[in-house]
């Protein structure tokens, strides 16, 4: 036991450098399994680098792929690879912990730590709890969903009893992880569905679940709790502020394309077709992937929309990915407060903390710096238009996997680079932010130096 708490110290000296070597080890053991001859079909192979970049995007729940994994996989490899998109999607401080609650181990102050890190929490307090009822919502939820989407999809015919049940819980694991994985014929994505709004529903509530954050879940968990018991219950005013959001950026989402698209691509839709296009796109680029056409034949304006949508991504604490939708609200309402010349930035009669305000905007310049940097370092390398970068950069940072259909065919460097961006995108920019912080950051807090005044804007 010694010499197990010394190796800990040495991989893990630090909670937030363990966070991210978890989730790296994470990788690198997915790639490794996906890699093994048992998880390829016959006559199958797989390169270091896509098997590296397959399991770096099941971690991260993106979905961009450099291969058909339906085609490539062996139903061992597809188990393996829906294991890593199911840890990788609640999260792998979840994931041990659910492991040491079924063990009875007692989880010390150095995990509660790692889990507020992956949890972008302020404090320790309550993150058992919150483990414990995410975990018991989305067993139920993806419960439900199986088993509702595989016999669907045998009852219509769309593939034998056995198949619909490999289809139904991949479908259904990666729809609630947002993963943007699928086994589908030719790895079509939902393009199958275009015409089954049953299963589009379907997906969007499964989307939906999964992006809308683990606190609303759990709080959604203590609701009926507190029903059952015939107890007063209140939800708190940070999951009010989140749903809020959450439902804006979808409907505002939809209703621009819609907009846009209304003499483009939905022009020879009827009423019906031209919602659930607009609407399924909106919601899928909460970090879902999900795609029930090709995002080509949208024109340029709807792809820079789609780009900020999956920038700024789904709610915080969920299966979602981007700078999230508080971060970008908060600095819109600092730079209204400072228009109007306001002391505070007020949000529903709640005055934001200043730190808050500074992380938001930490959040957002370091994601630009980090999506820039991977546009021009990949435009380097591919002869592509710089559209099509840009989309799969931010596609990428987002933990997406929506895609212009250049993934398989990029250069070796260009996919290491994805898999960084994927990465940095999983962990989080504050997280990444954190690990470069002094460990004495209190003491440097506390020096004064004289002011200066320097002209900006």
């Amino acid at each position: 036991m010694k010499v197990f708490d010394k190796i800990k110290k040495i991989i893990f000296p630090h909670h937030i450098l363990g966070y991210a070597i978890s989730y790296l080890l994470l990788i690198v053991f997915g790639a490794f399994l996906l890699s093994l001859p048992i998880s390829l079909q016959a006559g199958q192979s797989i390169s270091i680098v896509d098997a590296l970049f397959t399991a770096a995007s099941a971690v991260s729940v993106t979905g961009l792929t450099t291969i058909v994994v339906g085609d490539v996989f062996s139903r061992f490899g597809l188990i393996v690879l829906l294991l890593i998109i199911q840890i990788g999607g609640i999260g792998l401080m979840f994931a041990i912990v659910f492991f040491w609650l079924v063990i009875k181990k007692k989880i010390g102050f150095t995990e509660r730590n790692m889990i507020m890190t992956d949890q972008n929490q302020f404090s320790r307090s309550g993150m058992v709890k919150l483990v414990r009822n995410v975990l018991i919502m989305f067993f139920w939820i993806e419960l439900i969903g199986f088993l509702i989407i595989a016999h669907y999809l045998y009852f219509m015919d769309y593939f034998t009893y056995q198949e619909s049940l490999m289809q139904g819980i991949f479908l259904t694991v990666s729809l609630t992880a947002n993963a943007g994985f699928d086994i589908a014929p030719n790895g079509d994505s939902f393009q199958m569905f275009a015409n089954d709004y049953f299963m589009q529903t379907m997906a969007i509530i499964l989307m939906f679940m999964g992006s809308i954050g683990f606190w609303v879940l759990s709080e959604v968990k203590e609701y009926f709790h507190a029903k059952k018991r015939k107890l007063p219950f209140k939800f708190s005013f940070f999951v009010k502020m989140i749903v809020t959001l959450h439902l804006f950026f979808i409907a505002l989402g939809a209703l621009i394309i819609f907009v846009f698209e209304f003499g483009g691509f939905l022009a020879d839709k009827n009423l019906i077709e031209s919602i659930y296009y607009s609407f399924f796109m909106s919601v899928t680029t909460r970090n879902a992937g999900f795609s029930t056409m090709d995002v080509n034949d949208f024109s340029s304006a709807t792809s820079m929309i789609i780009m900020i949508l999956m920038f700024i991504g789904a709610s915080p604490n969920s299966y979602g990915g981007g700078i999230r939708t508080t971060s970008i609200v908060v600095i819109f309402l600092s730079i209204k407060a400072y228009a109007l010349g306001k002391q505070h930035v007020v949000f529903n009669n709640r005055k934001i903390n200043q730190e808050i305000i500074s992380k938001a905007y930490i959040a957002f310049v370091s994601a630009l710096t980090i999506v820039f940097t991977g546009i021009i370092l990949i435009s380097l390398i591919e002869e592509l238009s710089l559209h099509m970068i840009m989309f799969e950069v931010t596609s990428a940072f987002g933990t997406t996997g929506l895609s212009m259909g250049i993934t398989s065919s990029l250069h070796t460097m260009s996919k290491v680079i994805l898999v960084l961006i994927m990465f940095i995108g999983r962990l989080g920019i504050l997280a990444l932010v954190m690990m470069i912080r002094p460990s004495n950051v209190t003491k440097i807090s506390k020096q004064n130096y004289p002011e200066e005044n320097i002209i900006v804007g």
